[in-house]
């Protein structure tokens, strides 16, 4: 259980907002944190199975080199679509002046289509959704996270009526 302002240094800080500089200073970092941590796994499984019987010494200067070269292009790429998350939903939330689902599945979207839009038109539209998807995660993942276990459903149901009644 939490106390009353738990989360807040001041009296009268639970009515701020969180600022965009704040929003994506928290998320790039954690997302770089997790990438680095997820990319060193990757490194050591990969040292694991390309492992040969060489000394300790360069055994153990291929094992550090392979998970530094797995660590940093996970942290940097992920905390690269973070960003581009971040500052697309937020611009999705200015656009619309609304505060509500429908920033993160559009900045998701966004984010997803720009990450392979290289790829072609087919692959940009497939990563779209996919990136609609995610973005939809990530919103009821952090509002459980920062309003209770019933966010997700209150969210859904309420944005369900919304629809319906257009």
């Amino acid at each position: 259980e939490q106390l009353e302002g738990s989360q807040f240094v001041f009296a009268g800080d639970e009515k701020k907002k969180r600022t965009l500089s704040e929003i994506m200073f928290f998320g790039i970092g954690t997302s770089y944190c997790a990438g680095l941590s997820l990319g060193g796994v990757w490194g050591a499984l990969e040292h694991s199975r390309n492992f040969d019987g060489s000394s300790k010494v360069l055994r153990r200067n291929q094992f550090l080199n392979s998970i530094t070269k797995r660590g940093t292009f996970v942290g940097n790429s992920l905390a690269v679509l973070v960003l581009i998350y971040t500052g697309s939903s937020s611009m999705v939330g200015m656009w619309r002046e609304k505060e509500d689902l429908w920033n993160d599945v559009m900045g998701g979207g966004i984010t997803g289509g720009f990450y392979k839009s290289t790829r072609g038109v087919r692959t940009a539209a497939t990563f779209t959704g996919l990136g609609m998807i995610a973005g939809l995660a990530v919103n009821l993942v952090n509002g459980t996270i920062e309003q209770g276990s019933s966010y997700a459903s209150d969210t859904l149901s309420d944005t369900a009526r919304e629809l319906w009644e257009r």
